[in-house]
């Protein structure tokens, strides 16, 4: 494993687990910090430009994700954060965090993005809809399940340590 690869997985691995005691700001940090590093463990069919990280709908996180992404960058590719009422296959979003808002619910915001190669990430809180990661708590800290096939179908790729994460991973087929 590469020096540079695995100060990625060292965040993940080991700190946010110790940190992931889902107690109300904390658990949105956890979240945060999550979708801060996600992108290091995914592959998008072109690549280049920043990763555009939309949280679409309810302001959940609120400033965390700012916090967590500020002079971050993956692979030489800045983050940057959006925030979205809606969102559709044209927002320029490589990530969606979807929590659903008046004016599009989290299923609506799923399937407008349905084959888009951007990684949709939701939240058991807000909905039962679930993105290629959907955050849960287990254990009284944040954790996830992947729908790799989900992803599969995006043209996206993630990676085996990544996926060695999840509290349960649906395969693409052929795996």
């Amino acid at each position: 494993m590469s020096r540079r690869f695995a100060l990625w997985l060292l965040p993940i691995a080991l700190l946010a687990p110790a940190l992931a005691r889902a107690q109300g700001a904390s658990e949105t940090a956890v979240e945060a910090a999550f979708l801060a590093k996600f992108g290091a463990y995914v592959t998008w069919p072109g690549g280049g430009g920043p990763i555009v990280i939309c949280a679409v709908g309810r302001d959940v996180l609120g400033d965390a994700l700012d916090r967590a992404t500020a002079g971050q960058q993956i692979d030489g590719r800045g983050l940057v954060v959006r925030k979205l009422d809606s969102v559709d296959r044209n927002s320029g979003c490589t990530i969606a965090y979807i929590a659903g808002s008046p004016r599009q619910s989290v299923s609506a915001a799923l399937a407008a993005l349905r084959s888009a190669p951007v990684l949709t990430v939701t939240d058991s809180r807000w909905s039962s809809a679930r993105g290629m990661i959907h955050f849960q708590i287990a254990n009284d800290r944040v954790r996830f399940h992947i729908d790799d096939k989900a992803a599969a179908e995006s043209g996206l790729g993630i990676s085996s340590k990544l996926l060695a994460l999840a509290l349960s991973v649906r395969p693409r087929s052929g795996r």
